[in-house]
């Protein structure tokens, strides 16, 4: 399955289209909690029948704030203060987040723009606490009849809203977050809903993170009509971070769609190479390749403590979207982050075609520190 071309579907036909265990639960007893923990996983097998590589509700496999896009477009690994992370994975939800609020936004092609906004405290019993908005707006349409004599104007947006939590057992934290998804296109509506469960690891003594998320597990409450399927994005994920004990620099690496097989799409009319005897071999799938297309590499210069060069490089971009004429910086990524105790701007520019790109850009606001001291701290 061509992953890309699923995806554009979604973000570009439905235009054209003229309508188109864990301890996390401490609310509870741990008795409960290890019961509710176990139905979740025992539920997996059954609940990822509604998923799909390629799905109706593919905004939730795009990036939420400019640090992850900056450094390859995925990551579940890295827990500081910055509150952007937790729409990555629930369990880097923690202390420093508290009272953190984060808003992002992403033009993209075609006039489409993508929201996002989320808030984390520490609130007692409750652990750490946040909630969260991805929202992708559409903008506004021209609606036409099957002869394309034009009708009018509708709207069309996708949103999702994320609750969670994270509790922290020893080196470990394990976070849950519960989502609302809904799909509006003029007067037509869907919706969904899912879970994410992550686990998140810290070194005691050295700088090396570990992160581990299953994203999107959930099904469809209703569709735009009684027969059509609308299918979600599971995306299982780990990542690692490891700041270097002698360099400014923290590397990432993440492996994603790991429970997908096949990300190697190949043209069935693309010609082949003729060999020796005048046979047209066609180009096979590398085991090689389908595992760099699961990778993602990026990396955070740390050059002061107020500023930050970010890059990396996400190999299935740059293999589905690069044209025949040339790459380019299709699927590199570079940007930067300007960091203080009041506040943490970052800015992402990713390589999608030769000249062409995304910005990303991010603003967390520390709200505990927002009327504290003044300057650069």
């Amino acid at each position: 399955m061509h992953f890309f071309e699923n995806m554009n579907q979604f973000h570009f036909v439905c235009i054209l289209h003229s309508i188109l265990q864990s301890r996390t639960t401490q609310l509870l007893n741990v008795r409960k909690g290890k019961f509710i923990i176990l139905i979740i996983w025992l539920s997996i097998p059954y609940l990822a029948k509604a998923q799909s590589f390629g799905s109706s509700y593919d905004f939730l496999i795009k990036e939420t704030n400019a640090r992850t896009a900056a450094i390859g477009g995925v990551n579940n690994s890295l827990r500081d203060e910055d509150v952007g992370l937790v729409l990555g994975n629930p369990a880097t939800a923690n202390y420093k987040m508290a009272k953190s609020a984060t808003f992002s936004i992403n033009p993209s092609f075609a006039q489409i723009i993508q929201y996002n906004a989320a808030y984390a405290d520490s609130v007692g019993k409750l652990g750490n606490v946040f909630g969260g908005i991805q929202f992708l707006n559409f903008g506004s349409l021209k609606q036409t009849d099957a002869n394309g004599t034009q009708l009018g104007d509708f709207n069309a947006n996708q949103y999702a809203i994320t609750l969670g939590t994270a509790q922290r057992k020893g080196n470990f934290n394990l976070g849950i977050g519960l989502k609302f998804m809904g799909f509006q296109i003029g007067s037509y509506s869907a919706y969904a809903a899912a879970i994410d469960l992550g686990v998140h690891y810290q070194h005691p003594t050295k700088q090396f993170y570990w992160g581990f998320v299953v994203k999107n597990l959930g099904l469809r409450l209703n569709s735009f009509y009684s027969d059509q399927k609308m299918t979600l994005p599971l995306n299982i994920q780990t990542s690692v971070s490891y700041k270097l004990e002698h360099m400014p620099l923290r590397i990432s690496a993440t492996a994603f769609y790991i429970q997908e097989t096949d990300l190697q799409y190949l043209n069935p009319n693309s010609p082949g190479i003729i060999d020796a005897n005048g046979v047209e071999v066609k180009p096979s799938k590398l085991i090689s390749e389908q595992i760099a297309r699961h990778l993602t590499l990026g990396g955070e210069f740390l050059l002061h403590r107020n500023f930050n060069i970010l890059f990396g490089y996400n190999h299935l971009k740059r293999k589905e979207l690069r044209p025949t004429t040339g790459a380019g910086l299709t699927g590199f990524s570079l940007g930067f982050a300007v960091v203080t105790k009041k506040y943490r701007l970052g800015y992402c520019y990713g390589g999608w075609q030769p000249n062409l790109g995304q910005h990303f850009i991010t603003l967390n606001l520390n709200l505990k520190n927002w009327f504290g001291s003044t300057g650069l701290n």
